[in-house]
């Protein structure tokens, strides 16, 4: 990793005369390649499984890819002529959702950029699965490697000083770690307070939905009311789902509570769990 790093940060590549039609085909290649390494992506995701015991829904990849093709051939982004033009850099964290990693590698075909992405362990075997089929598919285009693939980023000094492009996802605990040179897109952000003993079962059994289901969710267990209300107020994309009988509780959090609140609500069926379609194309602010 160390030397894919370096290279990462001091090589520069172009993309050349790289057309429209050019990315629908690389986008076929690589469902197709899907399909035909089906049986090494299966090996791949189940390995994770006795790891994580996450279920992934082969028909959710090809959905996807299939929604990027349309609007491709829709006239989505703009057609790319220039000669060598230079291919952004940017840093993607996350959790390690192997749905948006398979969104982002379209994403940087889509768009042309190189990434660089620190997922940490989870479904580390599958995520490593896409990042070597989707670049293969690029060697075999004679384009340039574009995605890079790291458990953790060690030192963030040099991104941060070369302003290097950096995307955070969801994994809210990584924003510090880049001193706030970075953009933030909020991503299954549920905190679930339980008021009640009672109803402390619920709460497990819907953190269990929850991460069968790759919501990214805390169950707060230990925290007093006060506790738990900071903790949720502190990142304003925080959602959250609070279990208790007591309707005056129930008026306390709705009064104190500045976030998105559900009260004894299924909060999943309402919220879109999918990242913009144009994350890569975000202007960095900060």
């Amino acid at each position: 990793m160390d030397i894919e790093f370096q290279e990462f940060l001091n090589k520069d590549i172009g993309y050349g005369n790289t057309l429209k039609s050019k990315k629908i085909k690389l986008l076929d290649d690589i469902k197709e390649s899907i399909t035909k390494d089906k049986e090494f992506f299966e090996q791949a995701t189940e390995i994770d499984f006795k790891k994580w015991k996450k279920k992934l829904d082969l028909d959710i990849f090809f959905q996807i890819i299939d929604e990027y093709i349309e609007m491709e051939k829709n006239n989505h982004t703009a057609i790319i002529e220039e000669e060598n033009t230079q291919i952004e850099k940017i840093v993607v964290s996350y959790y390690g959702n192997p749905y948006v990693t398979w969104i982002l590698c379209i994403q940087a075909i889509i768009y042309q950029k190189q990434l660089l992405l620190e997922t940490g362990e989870f479904m580390l075997s599958t995520n490593t699965f896409i990042v070597n089929m989707v670049n293969q598919i690029l060697k075999e285009n004679h384009l340039p490697k574009l995605l890079i693939h790291c458990i953790e980023i060690v030192d963030k000094k040099e991104i941060i000083e070369r302003g290097i492009k950096t995307i955070i996802i969801g994994a809210t605990q990584n924003k510090a770690e880049y001193l706030g040179k970075y953009i933030y897109i909020p991503y299954n952000n549920y905190i679930i307070y339980c008021a009640d003993d009672e109803l402390e079962e619920l709460s497990k059994n819907i953190y269990d939905y929850a991460f069968h289901n790759f919501f990214e969710t805390e169950v707060l267990f230990e925290e007093d009311i006060e506790e738990a209300i900071a903790i949720i107020n502190l990142h304003k994309d925080n959602i959250a789902m609070i279990l208790t009988k007591d309707t005056d509780l129930q008026e306390l959090f709705r009064e104190k509570i500045k976030n998105k609140l559900y009260i004894n609500e299924n909060p999943f069926s309402k919220e879109e769990i999918n990242i913009p379609v144009d994350c890569l194309e975000i202007k960095q602010e900060k």
